[in-house]
């Protein structure tokens, strides 16, 4: 080993501590993420008593990350008029260090490269792109400007045939390297600007970091245009600001918030706040850099904010931003718990037309696809947390509130002018009760669900109040602890280095002598491992057991015949059997009736007593008569069923992990002290007498004594490699949408016949025949999560197990004192009370005082 490997990791090392200690300096953080134009810095605006805090914009814009630090304004003026929130007319804009910009510029490149190597190999991209360094190597940014040339080759006469068609290169691509281009300029543009920290006055920067355009990919290879800037022109030239662009890391400004429309002093007490409002997902003009330094930013932020159209919900997006958090380490139970999430623009959804037979919430729901396309997509983010989900609409508290919006554009003005016109047309016409009566259906129907209080929420002020009330909650709740929690995974990483460290400098140092007590120690210590790895896998194999156990009050997930039966008795209390039966015994042949054919389109009636509206336009399908009602309610039941296990899987290891850790405690102790490695090593050397393997066993026994670590990670691999799950519809048992016997439509036949078709065995038959099908799906999807997590788990460990030696691998190395005593048959002789030695000065270099003193504080 190089004596060069040990300073490497002392500068890894002394990174992780500063990482450390930022973290546990840091505000509470809350982020505000989306896809472009769903409204989020409106929300954010509107939030804070300002619409036009932030610009606004209807399509896709540039942006960065704009940090808000909270203030609280004074009650009321000199004369006691109420204050209006404002923010300072000063902002800081904090640019890149040269560092974190070539980490962005490397994250860049290495992903065009991987894109392009998949798709147009010939382009060589990987080859050139991966060993480029083009803010420090002496050739700068040369190779990468004779390359990238091919993604927009020149054609005509006499120019040679490009490698790869240019219709065929995704535009994807030629937007990373447009980006790469801009950073370039910029770099080579820049003068002492890298680092700094500049104030310049507010008003500047929309106009000068907003460039106003869909997208930012230019028909012609972007040449080298260098155009020299200083921090002075920066302050005082807003062209020169608007090249800078791509080497700013974030905007910083102070918002004083008007405590009639939101009193913070209660919770900015003990802890600053800062907002930090991401620029959107999928916004022009900046791709990589945004991602890379998003992600950045995200790993450290305490809450998050997740905007969704409430007209659209479904966010691909979105939903791969967030998966990425998870490689900074956070699970996604973790984030789950950091997560809030509102739906925008909730005053342009439709009030639907929900069906007055509605048995349960579940069917109102689906009566709206916006509706529950927000409670489906909203779960991926919330993970069941149904209390960390608010409907909202800006306009609407627009115009409660009567918040300034003169800020913005012209365009802006005019579509929120648009939106209010909307409102009062809608409330003149008595829409405005239709969400409030529907909240009330809820009410009914789910009074602990959370449905009613969200509607009637919106309806009020668009749901400003409530989403206060909710961050105020989660920061004061959950905030702090997962700054705590932020920090602690710092001090584990760093830990982890220091150990590192401590093992380079052991092997620099030169080889240490073991002694008798210490082999000892190993030989139990080892033995306690063998016990408790046999203990952990009985546990695991009890869940595949027919009648599995409860693990520390935590219950299991049901056995395969117990969700089968579960699912079986599920289907039995449809509600449509005995509609259907009872039809039947009501009948004079004992034969399913058929249904009465739907009210003529049109024809006059008078709104029953209690109704707010005329029931919706009759269809004539009654969820009886054919099969796509039972199609639907059969896929429902099997989506939440399959839910449901995951939870009760997840909840079980959960506690299980919780046990397990606090089991090993021990044992990772004894890892950590700075003599075992070096030990363990020398004695697996002796067994196995090869160092990668050592070094491979040893990785793994270390891994295994970190059950939250293996069950994260083992959770997300079974999440990436399950792919999409089968449509359980395809599974029904019957056509789709198929009319049933009884359908008004059918036509009639002989009594024979009818006989045949419309006995009340046929829907006996059809009962039990939904509910084998359902339960065979279930019980599929069952086994194949258990295999998935709980199989995979037991063969880590059961691995494990068996590269822990047995008592009599364990021997000592030639050469230690243990080792030539044992062959004299003669008992080892350590130093007083047992201790090493005087020649043995093994733990006295400065890293082992470090760690002692670490420990101990």
């Amino acid at each position: 080993m190089q004596q060069t490997d040990a300073h490497e990791q002392r500068s890894a090392v002394q990174a992780l501590a500063e990482e450390l200690a930022a973290r546990a300096a840091q505000p509470v953080t809350f982020g505000v993420v989306g896809e472009f134009s769903v409204g989020k810095s409106l929300l954010l605006g509107t939030l804070l008593g300002k619409s036009d805090l932030l610009p606004v914009e209807n399509r896709k814009a540039t942006g960065n990350i704009t940090v808000l630090r909270l203030r609280q304004q004074p009650a009321g003026d000199e004369e006691g008029r109420p204050q209006q929130t404002y923010a300072d007319p000063t902002a800081e804009i904090h640019y890149l260090t040269a560092k974190r910009l070539g980490e962005c510029v490397r994250t860049i490149l290495d992903e065009l490269a991987d894109g392009l190597d998949h798709e147009h190999p010939e382009l060589v991209a990987g080859a050139v792109l991966r060993s480029l360094d083009p803010l420090n190597s002496p050739e700068g940014w040369t190779l990468f400007d004779q390359w990238v040339g091919c993604l927009w080759p020149e054609q005509g006469p006499g120019r040679p045939d490009p490698l790869v068609d240019p219709l065929r290169i995704a535009s994807t691509h030629r937007a990373a390297a447009a980006e790469l281009c801009r950073i370039r300029d910029a770099w080579l543009s820049q003068d002492g600007v890298m680092g700094t920290v500049q104030r310049l006055p507010s008003k500047h920067l929309r106009e000068a970091l907003d460039h106003g355009v869909e997208e930012r990919i230019p028909a012609r290879l972007p040449l080298r245009r260098v155009q020299p800037f200083t921090p002075a022109e920066i302050r005082n030239d807003t062209e020169a600001l608007s090249r800078s662009f791509d080497l700013i890391e974030r905007v910083v400004q102070d918002v004083y918030v008007s405590p009639g429309h939101w009193e913070l002093n209660e919770l900015l007490a003990d802890h600053e706040v800062q907002f930090l409002d991401f620029p959107g997902i999928g916004g022009a003009g900046s791709y990589g850099r945004d991602t890379h330094l998003s992600r950045r930013e995200l790993a450290d932020v305490h809450t998050i904010l997740v905007v969704l159209d409430a007209r659209r919900a479904g966010t691909q997006g979105v939903e791969s931003f967030w998966g990425m958090l998870t490689q900074d380490g956070r699970s996604t139970e973790v984030l789950g718990k950091a997560a809030l999430v509102a739906a925008s623009f909730f005053d342009q959804v439709p009030v639907p037309g929900a069906p007055e037979t509605a048995a349960d919430a579940t069917e109102l729901l689906h009566a709206s696809d916006e509706l529950n396309a927000i409670h489906v997509h909203s779960d991926k983010f919330v993970r069941g947390r149904e209390e960390a989900v608010v409907l909202t609409s800006a306009i609407t508290a627009i115009r409660r509130y009567g918040l300034p919006y003169a800020a913005l554009s012209p365009g802006s003005q005019a579509r929120i002018d648009d939106a209010q016109r909307a409102l009062d047309a809608r409330d003149e016409q008595g829409g405005g009760t239709g969400w409030t009566a529907l909240a009330d259906r809820f009410q009914s129907l789910a009074p602990h669900g959370h449905w009613a209080d969200r509607l009637r929420a919106v309806a009020d002020d668009g749901g400003v109040r409530r989403l206060h009330r909710l961050i105020e909650e989660h920061l004061r709740a959950n905030g702090v602890a997962l700054k705590q929690e932020l920090a602690e995974r710092s001090r584990r990483k760093l830990w982890d280095a220091l150990r590192a460290l401590q093992y380079q400098v052991r092997q620099e140092t030169g080889p240490t002598v073991a002694t008798s007590a210490e082999f000892r120690e190993l030989t139990e210590r080892l033995g306690q491992y063998r016990g408790l790895l046999a203990a952990l896998m009985a546990e695991l194999d009890e869940l595949r057991a027919t009648a599995p156990q409860d693990v520390a009050a935590s219950p299991p997930p049901l056995s395969l015949a117990g969700a089968a039966a579960e699912v079986r008795q599920a289907v039995y209390e449809w509600g449509e059997w005995d509609l259907l039966l009872q039809r039947a015994r009501n009948d004079e042949n004992g034969l399913v009736s058929r249904s009465a054919p739907p009210r003529p389109a049109g024809e006059f009636s008078i709104v029953l007593p209690g109704r707010v509206s005329a029931p919706a336009p009759a269809t004539g399908v009654r969820s009886t008569d054919t099969t796509k009602g039972y199609m639907t309610r059969f896929a429902a039941l099997v989506e939440g069923h399959t839910d449901r296990d995951r939870e009760r899987l997840d909840t079980w290891l959960g506690a299980w992990q919780e046990r397990w850790e606090a089991e090993f405690e021990g044992l990772r102790s004894w890892f950590e002290e700075p003599g075992t490695l070096p030990l363990l090593s020398e004695v697996y050397l002796s067994h196995l007498g090869d160092p990668e393997e050592v070094e491979n066993r040893l990785t793994q026994l270390w891994t295994a004594l970190h059950p939250a670590e293996v069950v994260g990670h083992q959770r997300r691999q079974h999440h990436q490699d399950g792919g999409p799950r089968e449509n359980p519809a395809d599974r029904f048992p019957g056509l789709a949408d198929h009319a049933l016997p009884w359908h008004h439509a059918m036509p009639e036949g002989e009594l024979m016949t009818e006989r045949q078709e419309r006995h009340p065995i046929i829907v006996t038959r059809l009962r039990q025949y939904t509910a084998d099908a359902a339960a065979a799906v279930v019980t599929e999807r069952l086994n194949r999560l258990l295999s998935g997590r709980v199989d995979v788990l037991h063969t880590f460990y059961e691995k494990t197990a068996q590269w822990v030696l047995a008592d009599h691998d364990i021997r000592p190395p030639r050469g230690t004192p243990g080792a030539r005593h044992a062959a004299q048959g003669e008992a080892p002789a350590d130093g007083p009370g047992g201790a090493p030695g005087p020649a043995d000065d093994r733990g006295n270099q400065p890293i082992d005082v470090l760690m002692r003193t670490w420990r101990k504080a």
